[in-house]
């Protein structure tokens, strides 16, 4: 604990005054939190996640209500079951959205209150845990401004699932009093803290777990003082203490604490084993903080541009770590002018949490803690610095401390005052995203108007994919559609998804793969698909897709294919076709040179995907230097057989000539086309005119459709 009292701690930079506290809680609500919405004008984030967290949070709303029927069903990815275990589920803090719904506010209204009360309650609970670590006024008004609104926090603005973290500074001093006090209260109330963080958030959850184990082990690697203790020394004492009465309490709240996890848990285990969930290694370590990360600020005005020669960052916008020059100076003045032994404890663990999760040149310890039960599902390891901000926002309170407490002269104020000033400044120069009310309702009206006005009792909604348009956007759409008139949908958007989900680019490939899957994965007949696709009311366009006259034979595999395979596999285009004026239809064909099936189901979350790119004519370079189109390999190619597929493509927005390339991946393990498999590249010209017409042309016949 901080060795410092009450008196001594309430006479400098504070006065003993609570106005500093206000001052910070009321400029991160005006000038960062509020804003975020644009004074409940807008949705923070995009029409993506912000969408879906409504989504849920609704959902959840509605089940309490006794409107929606099934709690893990939320009746997106019909008819598969268990939906809402693919992701949060927010049962932690969906009351605080209730009584927002109660009150009046429309589900769009009450998540942006239920998005900008997180920010208080992290504020609040950050700051009440520092000033019992010893801080004064001015320095817990520092650290909770720290931990609640530092830049990590607010790169996360679309991931509201992230938002509440309140518990994370009270799980850790409920662990620092039971080091202290080794009484059986204190490790009631570290479960109870832990249960509640996971179920206000699995990801900030199994974070916080690493952050305790951390303090556990900086524990030992720090000398102890008098009142510290090391942690197994807490058990002869826990059990030993004189009141039999505080022990069995504290069982029996530990008892209860591990059955809630049990029953937020058990459903996850379960449709994870049934789907066959499971994160790919190479997922997680493209999400692993490299030394690069901890200096990415993209979106800021004042480090944005120092920030972009940070390069070679794979999923860069999971990366962006950077506290700022601020809190890091704030929390060195901290740890350098104190002798306090929870100071030197904190700044061990943010080593140790570096270390752990560091990936150099592809090598992580982390990969030893991956293995373990629970954490293989969690993929963005980069989000563990939304707990790191606890300890950091700690040295940076002690820092403002150290500098404005009995001070004997200004230049200690007066440098505490001109890294305070940095410090809001750096978070109000954060740039973060936002879409307007009247767009997340326009868009929602216009499809309701597509709607049919009678719909059968037991009609399933689908809104198909669209031109031009991200898939994630028509999935919500459909989701919302369905949420809004109480029906379930075969759209689906979540962390995770059931067989027949994959990435394709034709809307009926979609509704087939996903009848079809559903039929597979339910040992059902092409009768019974056939039955649930009369069902099926499309929004919004007209389909006309057909069922298969049996379900397409779709092999399982594992793990990666060899290395020579690749060579054996070719890819041609055998030609294009414009769809509807607005895309092409590739029609591909497929040579499986293999002594085996080219499987197209991947246990191991390692798809093989066709992907494309149009080169322009004129210049020889391609449109995107990367491939990063997708399309699923919808079914086998049997050894030694060729199989005819398609696409749908949009074409090029900009005028001009252009050929069409086409290669393969296997996710996550390699390229065909560096493996030895020729790029496909089609014998047809596009031509897109200045008026977006698009027509196709006979190409110079230059010997080959590859390359």
């Amino acid at each position: 604990m901080l060795r410092m009292s009450t008196a001594s701690r309430d006479q400098g930079w504070a006065g003993g005054r609570h106005w500093p506290v206000l001052l910070a809680l009321a400029f991160g609500l005006l000038g960062i939190a509020l804003p975020q919405s644009d004074f409940f004008r807008a949705i923070p984030g995009d029409l993506g996640d912000a969408r879906f967290n409504s989504l849920i949070l609704e959902h959840v709303f509605r089940w309490l209500a006794g409107i929606d029927a099934s709690l893990w069903g939320p009746g997106f990815f019909f008819p598969f079951p268990g939906a809402l275990a693919f992701s949060d589920n927010h049962f932690g803090t969906v009351g605080v959205y209730a009584l927002l719904r109660l009150v009046g506010l429309s589900p769009e209204r009450a998540y942006i209150g239920w998005f900008t009360l997180a920010y208080v309650a992290n504020f609040l609970c950050a700051y009440h845990v520092l000033r019992r670590f010893g801080l004064g006024v001015g320095g817990g008004a520092v650290g909770a401004f720290v931990f609640a609104f530092a830049m990590p926090v607010l790169v996360q603005a679309g991931h509201a699932q992230l938002g509440y973290r309140f518990a994370v500074p009270l799980a850790v001093l409920a662990l620092q009093r039971l080091l202290h006090e080794g009484r059986p209260a204190q490790l009631a109330w570290l479960g109870f803290w832990v249960t509640w963080q996971f179920y206000c958030s699995i990801y900030i959850g199994y974070f916080l777990l690493l952050l305790l184990g951390g303090y556990l082990l900086a524990a030992y690697l720090v000398p102890p003082t008098t009142r510290a203790m090391r942690p197994h020394r807490v058990l002869p004492i826990f059990f030993g203490c004189p009141g039999r009465g505080e022990l069995w309490r504290c069982i029996g709240a530990l008892v209860a604490c591990a059955a809630a996890l049990v029953a937020l848990f058990a459903p996850y285990a379960y449709y994870a084993d049934l789907y066959g969930l499971a994160r790919n290694p190479a997922e997680i370590q493209r999400m692993l903080p490299r030394v690069g990360s901890y200096l990415l600020a993209d979106s800021s005005w004042i480090w944005g541009s120092l920030s972009q020669h940070v390069t070679g960052i794979p999923m860069r916008q999971e990366h962006q770590m950077f506290v700022g020059a601020a809190a890091c100076l704030l929390a060195i003045i901290g740890i350098a002018r104190s002798a306090s032994h929870w100071l030197r404890v904190s700044a061990v663990v943010l080593v140790l949490l570096v270390m752990l999760t560091l990936n150099v040149r592809g090598f992580s310890l982390y990969t030893f803690v991956e293995q373990l039960p629970m954490a293989n599902a969690v993929r963005a390891v980069s989000r563990i610095g939304l707990v790191m901000l606890f300890p950091l926002g700690l040295l940076a309170g002690a820092g403002i401390d150290r500098l404005s407490v009995g001070a004997r002269s200004l230049g200690g104020p007066l440098l505490a005052a001109m890294l305070v000033l940095l410090l809001l400044l750096e978070c109000t120069a954060f740039r973060t995203a936002s879409v307007p009310l009247t767009v997340w309702h326009d868009r929602l009206a216009m499809r309701l108007a597509e709607v049919p006005e009678t719909l059968a009792p037991d009609a399933i909604v689908y809104v198909p994919r669209q031109p031009h348009v991200p898939p994630y956007m028509t999935e919500l759409d459909g989701m919302s559609v369905a949420q809004r008139l109480g029906r379930n949908t075969i759209n689906g958007y979540s962390g995770n998804s059931p067989p027949g989900f994959g990435q394709t680019t034709d809307p009926c490939d979609d509704l087939i793969d996903r009848l079809t899957g559903y039929a597979g994965f339910m040992k059902l007949d092409i009768v019974q698909a056939g039955a649930l696709a009369r069902r099926v009311v499309v929004v919004g366009a007209t389909l006309d897709c057909e069922l298969p006259q049996s379900l397409p034979q779709r092999t399982h595999f594992r793990g990666a294919l060899p290395n020579a395979a690749f060579a054996r596999v070719q890819v041609e285009i055998a030609g294009l076709l414009i769809e509807n004026a607005q895309q092409l239809k590739v029609e591909l064909v497929v040579s499986n040179g293999l002594d085996t099936v080219l499987a197209s189901v991947s246990e191991s979350n390692q798809p093989i995907r066709f992907s494309w790119r149009f080169v322009a004519v004129d210049t020889g370079s391609p449109l995107s230097t990367d491939w990063a189109t997708r399309s699923e390999l919808r079914k086998d190619v049997p050894a030694h057989a060729r199989e005819h597929l398609r696409l749908l493509v949009d074409p090029p927005s900009t005028a001009g000539r252009y050929r069409l390339d086409v290669t393969m991946v296997q996710e996550d393990v390699a390229w065909f086309h560096d493996w030895g498999m020729p790029v496909a590249r089609s014998a047809q010209l596009v031509e897109v005119g200045d008026d977006g017409r698009i027509q196709l042309i006979r190409g110079v016949d230059q010997g080959a459709n590859r390359r």
